[in-house]
């Protein structure tokens, strides 16, 4: 399908991407959004009064975003969903005949529009790259030079086993490697995983390294950051494209199993590899990083490079150096995302703990996303609530999420319950008021509860008349309460009432003979 809906993360991205002077050709390639809807989000994002050709990317707010995807949300109208294989693979045959003969594409979907076949520019490009009849001719160019400062590629590889302190056995190390394109000078971080904390902590410290950061990073497809690799929609991570946003970086996904794609960081896996870590012998993890770093800049950096014949750390100090968006150094938060369920218990169970959020969601999936402090939750790409974050075990509960006859329940109030018996009589009232007095009213709870229900079952007076007689009689177990509401015996003036006190002065006897108490009779 060409639909797709865009998240609050890609509308930001699209902003500060034409903020920063981006096409929006490159931004439509790269993100996988048509053209048509970016140039509709620089509308709205004009509507509520910030223009990214003109204003600066400090006045992208989360507010701004909100405004927006609010404003798409109530659209009318939304785009048709055009299903392009089922259009176009009745013509297939039809389609590679036409590309065998050298027409062009705009020509082609002429000729298919003239037989009723119409369908968009970009989902025909789509369909022709999937036919086993279009070939494009193998040649190599070569692309010019980039600009000091514009451009870095970063790519995984594996180099050995290493000795890791912390679980006290021989892991398998990667080596996450960062090359600056124009002076080819290059980064080592050493690391055992290659989850999104990983690869953050070592773009982290290859930043603090150069001490400055490029304008594009050219990624192969770890998983961590593109969570689908795809030549023409790559999708990437969240999280990782928030880094990128919090550090100032665009995110330039390579091709899928296309190594002249991102050619100068491809050899490089091999090179340290081979020149850094065989034959070496590392304590571990951290002495292997620091033996990396000084390899990077006394050996790496100092060789006369193949390709460039000059010396990369001698013009990254004198000429790129300068050219490099200034590294503060400051924290960054690595957030975590995911999808979750609400459950029947109003909560969503996130890296361990519980977060509430309204009835209206139950049974229904929500993205959430967290970090140290706040955990958000949007659905359908809008944010609904924000906790914060707890530790692993414990539970983040708004009471205001649950239906409001079931909060005082939930919050066991026994207030609540005393004056809700005042509203319905002072008998009742009294009688919960003094069941529920004393330091630890909660074991009666119920019990209050119970009375309440009662009373809108049999309706007030019954119940205060049955509450009054319960008192006479000192009986407070809420089982015989209602056994005289179900037998209609409530009334205090029948048979049931106690009598008066006898007189001290009046002599008692038996009524029966003293042998008839004898249970053992012969």
């Amino acid at each position: 399908m060409v639909f797709r809906r865009v998240h609050m993360i890609e509308i930001k991205e699209i902003l500060l991407r034409i903020t920063a002077k981006d096409s929006i050709r490159n931004v439509s390639f790269s993100l996988s959004i048509h053209r048509e809807t970016i140039r509709k989000y620089i509308e709205l994002a004009k509507r509520h009064g910030f223009d990214p050709h003109e204003d600066s990317r400090s006045e992208i707010t989360d507010a701004l975003i909100e405004k927006i995807k609010a404003d798409v949300a109530s659209a009318s109208s939304k785009s048709l969903l055009i299903p392009r294989n089922e259009i176009l693979l009745p013509y297939k045959d039809e389609i590679e005949k036409y590309l065998e003969s050298r027409l062009k594409g705009s020509k082609i979907i002429a000729l298919l529009a003239r037989k009723g076949v119409k369908v968009s520019r970009q989902s025909f490009y789509r369909f022709v790259q999937q036919c086993e009849g279009y070939r494009k001719a193998k040649i190599t160019v070569r692309l010019p030079e980039s600009q000091p400062g514009q451009y870095s590629q970063a790519d995984f590889g594996r180099l050995g086993k290493l000795w890791d302190s912390t679980t006290n056995k021989l892991r398998i190390a990667y080596a996450l490697v960062i090359t600056l394109c124009y002076c080819r000078h290059m980064f080592v971080y050493i690391t055992f995983r290659q989850d999104i904390a990983a690869v953050i902590a070592g773009f982290e410290a290859a930043w603090a390294y150069f001490s400055g950061i490029t304008q594009i990073v050219i990624i192969d497809n770890i998983k961590a950051a593109i969570d689908r690799s795809d030549r023409y929609s790559p999708k990437i991570n969240k999280a990782f494209l928030e880094y990128a946003q919090f550090r100032g970086f665009v995110v330039d996904p390579a091709n899928v199993a296309h190594p002249k794609g991102k050619p100068i960081v491809e050899r490089g896996i091999p090179y340290v590899r081979d020149n850094f870590f065989a034959g070496e012998a590392f304590i571990d993890r951290e002495d292997c990083q620091q033996r990396a770093i000084y390899w990077c800049s006394s050996v790496a950096g100092a060789r006369i490079h193949g390709t460039t014949r000059q010396v990369p750390i001698v013009v990254f100090e004198e000429i790129e150096k300068s050219k490099l968006t200034p590294y503060a150094g400051d924290r960054y938060d690595i957030a975590t995302w995911a999808i979750c369920k609400v459950h029947p218990d109003h909560h969503i169970r996130f890296k361990n703990s519980l977060y509430s959020l309204p009835t209206k969601y139950i049974g229904k999936h929500v993205e959430v996303r967290g970090d140290s402090s706040l955990v958000k939750i949007y659905q359908g790409g809008s944010l609904i609530k924000i906790h914060r974050t707890v530790a692993a075990g414990k539970r983040s509960t708004d009471f205001e999420d649950y239906p409001k006859e079931l909060t005082p329940y939930a919050l066991r109030n026994p207030k609540y319950q005393i004056r809700e018996g005042y509203a319905k009589s002072q008998v009742i009232g009294a009688f919960i008021e003094e069941i529920l007095s004393g330091p630890y009213p909660w074991h009666r709870l119920r019990s209050a509860q119970k009375i309440l229900r009662l009373s809108e079952h049999y309706g007030t007076e019954r119940m205060s008349n049955a509450l009054l007689k319960a008192k006479a009689y000192s009986i407070y177990d809420m089982r015989r309460i209602e056994n005289i509401l179900k037998n209609g015996v409530e009334d205090i003036q029948d048979k049931g009432e106690p009598k008066a006190p006898l007189d001290k002065g009046v002599q008692l006897r038996f009524l029966r003979e003293p042998q008839s108490f004898n249970h053992y009779k012969k």
